[in-house]
Formats: C-alpha cells, sequence, structure tokens
C-alpha cells in the first residue's frame, strides 16, 4: 500500500517479532506494515486509519486522525493515560485524545469456553490489580478491563501496557525467525504481580493458589491479546510465564 507518511509503499506482514510503530510510537506484536528499504513499521491500525472517527465512550466527540499533534501544548491518550507522541485521534470540540490502537481496542474478550470473560470499561470500578489505584495519572482514571461477572479482576489498558514495554525493552520478548517461526532467545521469567496473588505458600492453600493463578493466567493472556493483538505462540507462552511462574 501507499501511505502519505512514507516515501515508500509498505507491505502488510503478519503477526511476528514486537516492534514500535513509526507513527504512533507505540509497542506493536500484532499484524504490521513495512517498507522494505528502511526501518519504517506501521500498525495495521495506524496504516489504515479512518480521517474521521467515533467512540461510544465519548458521544460528544467527533475525533479527527492527526499524523501529528494539533498545536503546541503536550497530549496524553484519554483511554491509557500515555503520552502522544505521534499518530492521534483529536476532537476539536472536546479537546479528547486517543491513541489509533486505544481507539480501537476491543470491547470485550472471552477465553475459548466462555468461562472467563473480561470487558473493557471507561469506568474503574475498583484498584487495578497491577498499580493498586484507581488513577493511572493525578485525576485520570484511564480505561480497563474488568471481569463480566463480578468486576473482581480489574486492570489499566495503561498498566498492562507499562508492564510488556518494560519487559519488551529488557529484552525478554526477543525473537529469531527460523524456518518461519519465531522462538524465544531469552528464556528468562519476568517478576509479575498478577492477580493480588498475596496468598502464602502454605501447604494448605497450595490448591488455592494454583486455582486463582490459573485463572490469572487466562485473565492476563485475554487483556493482552485485547490490547496487542493475538501474539504468535512463542510470545504467547511466555506471556504464559508471566504468571505461571510462582
Amino acid at each position: 500500500m501507499d501511505h502519505p507518511s512514507h516515501s515508500h509503499p509498505l507491505h502488510l506482514n503478519p503477526p511476528g517479532a514486537p516492534y514500535k510503530c513509526s507513527g504512533c510510537k507505540e509497542l506493536g506484536f500484532g499484524p504490521s506494515y513495512s517498507c522494505e528499504n528502511c526501518n519504517y513499521i506501521l500498525h495495521e491500525e495506524c496504516a489504515n486509519a479512518d480521517r474521521l472517527a467515533f467512540h461510544r465512550f465519548f458521544p460528544k466527540s467527533h475525533f479527527e486522525f492527526y499524523e501529528n499533534s494539533p498545536g503546541y501544548r503536550a497530549r496524553v491518550c484519554d483511554a491509557c493515560g500515555k503520552d502522544v507522541l505521534g499518530f492521534m485521534y483529536h476532537c476539536s470540540q472536546t479537546g479528547f485524545d486517543l491513541h489509533p490502537c486505544c481507539l480501537k481496542l476491543k470491547e470485550s474478550v472471552c477465553d475459548k469456553d466462555g468461562c472467563v470473560r473480561m470487558k473493557l470499561s471507561e469506568k474503574v470500578p475498583r484498584k487495578c490489580l497491577k498499580c493498586k489505584s484507581r488513577n493511572v495519572l493525578n485525576k485520570v482514571k484511564g480505561w480497563c478491563y474488568v471481569s463480566c461477572e463480578d468486576n473482581s479482576s480489574c486492570y489499566h489498558v495503561s498498566c498492562v501496557k507499562e508492564l510488556i514495554l518494560e519487559n519488551w525493552k529488557r529484552g525478554y520478548f526477543s525473537t529469531q525467525e527460523e524456518n518461519n517461526n519465531y522462538s524465544i532467545i531469552n528464556h528468562e521469567m519476568i517478576d509479575y504481580e498478577s492477580h493480588e496473588l498475596a496468598l502464602r505458600r502454605s501447604s494448605r492453600r497450595l490448591k488455592k493458589i494454583k486455582k486463582y493463578s490459573q485463572i490469572a493466567v487466562v485473565v492476563f493472556k485475554l487483556i493482552f491479546s485485547a490490547i496487542f493483538g493475538n501474539p504468535i505462540s512463542a510470545i504467547a507462552t511466555l506471556v504464559e510465564a508471566l504468571v505461571q511462574d510462582y
């Protein structure tokens, strides 16, 4: 495809090694468009961005796509609370800003058996299990994914983004291509405070710990797929290790 942000044609790639989008500057794991002549790469959402968009959480907003932030002040995404550094959606009437990928976050996800379901929420019903807070920045609550049944599991979108970004920078998601498959180079496990597993390792509580750990694995993988897209098998295995290595 030809994209106005780049002088060379961009080619569609299947999910593979993690990358940093040249458009919105956010981390990506899913399908992408890249240039064969340089390192330019775009999220699928950034490459195929709509010029005008709407979101049900902002019924009075009419978002317009920008390759560069309008005006001179720094802007923060009203979905995840993280800085807007590149491609974005902005409403001139309400002043709200969104990353392209945040605008298109999945509204709900569930496991293959339908036992665990998570929904995207603009309200934070309880403290995030990662940061132990309702807000991501001062007065910015940010969006979160919560369990549909009882709201017992709640994770800020920004907290999951930050966790993955931190460990990507450390090299935990480094990959190499072998026979068209991707395999993990770094097998170190990642510390992850998941699902309030502050339960002590006592023999009488091992079963309960195992139960909550299994639930946490499913929950976190669902949220990961909702934010970053379905990861390749190697990365999916490592994501599972974020929670299981207790």
